[in-house]
């Protein structure tokens, strides 16, 4: 009997737990249907994203990362769609170039994090310290351009709140709860650059 009633108890509490995941998803997916009708029409353009890397200690793999994207996108079936614009050292002013000269609609920031902060590089040649932004500059910064970004993408630890303080900035953000290692950076984004987000801008840009 009493194993009856804790067979049952943990089916309630499964079930719960399921219901809770099934009422977030629902409300994301409300909220993205909402954004989505706000968003302005795509133009017949390439789908541009700006891949900025910074690792000034030389610990991480930014540059192999961002080939390993490159290479998934050339083998997508939209691919000439798609322009990238890549930076492996990336400094504050190469981000802040970019945003006027090559008006990505997605930017991507592979490196370091820290609660409030973002590691770019200070453009040194050795190794050196990391040149810090805060992520009020960098939301200040991508909220400055005519065209802002549709999709800003951190890939580097704790970064979710990062992404959260960009939401009133672009329409979507996303960031890393915790940490994420080397190789499950480049996994990730491997995944992230064929996605359907690349076919159906395609789709809309030639309709």
């Amino acid at each position: 009997m009493k194993r009856r009633r804790e067979e049952d108890e943990a089916r309630r509490i499964a079930a719960a737990q399921q219901q809770g995941i099934e009422s977030r998803l629902s409300a994301a997916e409300g909220q993205v249907d909402i954004v989505m009708k706000e968003l302005r029409a795509p133009k017949p353009e390439k789908l541009r994203i700006l891949l900025l890397g910074a690792s000034s200690a030389g610990d991480l793999r930014v540059g192999q990362e961002q080939q390993r994207i490159r290479a998934a996108v050339e083998r997508a079936t939209h691919r000439d769609l798609v322009e990238l614009d890549a930076h492996p050292a990336a400094t504050a002013d190469v981000f802040l170039n970019a945003l006027t000269r090559f008006r990505p609609h997605v930017v991507h920031f592979s490196g370091h994090s820290a609660h409030d902060l973002i590691y770019f590089e200070s453009g040194e040649h050795d190794f050196h310290d990391e040149a810090i932004v805060s992520v009020g500059a960098f939301a200040s910064a991508t909220a400055a351009v005519d065209e802002k970004p549709l999709l800003v993408l951190l890939t580097s630890c704790h970064s979710a709140a990062q992404a959260q303080k960009l939401a009133d900035t672009v329409p979507f953000a996303i960031g890393m709860p915790n940490s994420i290692g080397d190789i499950d950076a480049k996994l990730w984004e491997t995944r992230y650059a064929a996605t359907p987000l690349e076919a159906d801008w395609a789709l809309a840009a030639t309709a």
